[in-house]
């Protein structure tokens, strides 16, 4: 194998492990700008409504069910970064782990990772604690949302069913990441992206 090939993948895919990174960290920041944002908005609204009003209400309710969205479509985009991220890192390993192997026999103090048996889903990540950072955030304003909805009628609001709905929504976030994740992290990457099998190329 030419040892050129295998040191320009390593280059490309260092480069694509970064943009995975930076990707990770500016959903992650968008995120929290749109919260924030969006929370700031509720705030004023409160405000200039002088009070909580049934109008008041349906405002929330509205900012906090699409805010619940986009923040639910942002958690999909973090979830499949993360998988890419992990492709590319073990493919990094995988070369490197060659390269030391054939062409660095004498090099006995390797520092990096040569691994790739290495789960999508670590516990101590700091990926897997944006992950459920993210998830929370989701769910906070999905259960914003069904306690703005009833006073937004002209009902009483209910805090247990806003709870109610912010554990469901989150339980249903964080273990279906763990699922999605877990599963995946399992295939080969061209099953995963392409839905081939190995033995299909």
């Amino acid at each position: 194998m030419s040892i050129e090939y295998l040191l320009k993948e390593y280059e490309l895919s260092y480069k694509q492990l970064q943009y995975y990174d930076d990707r990770h960290s500016n959903i992650l920041k968008y995120t929290f700008t749109l919260t924030s944002s969006v929370a700031t908005a509720q705030f004023a609204i409160f405000r200039f409504f002088q009070g909580a009003t049934q109008d008041l209400f349906a405002f929330q309710a509205i900012l906090s069910v699409i805010v619940f969205v986009a923040t639910l479509l942002l958690y999909l985009a973090m979830l499949q970064n993360r998988l890419y991220f992990f492709f590319m890192a073990r493919q990094l390993n995988a070369i490197r782990g060659y390269l030391m192997i054939t062409e660095a026999g004498d090099f006995h103090s390797n520092q990096l990772y040569t691994s790739t048996d290495f789960p999508v889903l670590k516990p101590s990540s700091v990926h897997t604690f944006q992950l459920l950072g993210v998830a929370l955030i989701s769910s906070l304003f999905a259960g914003m949302s069904a306690y703005a909805l009833n006073p937004a009628f002209g009902n009483e609001a209910s805090k247990l069913i806003a709870c109610i709905v912010f554990m469901i929504i989150a339980a249903v976030e964080i273990v279906g990441g763990i699922i999605y994740l877990s599963s995946v992290g399992k295939k080969s990457a061209d099953h995963v992206i392409h839905g081939e099998s190995a033995k299909s190329q």
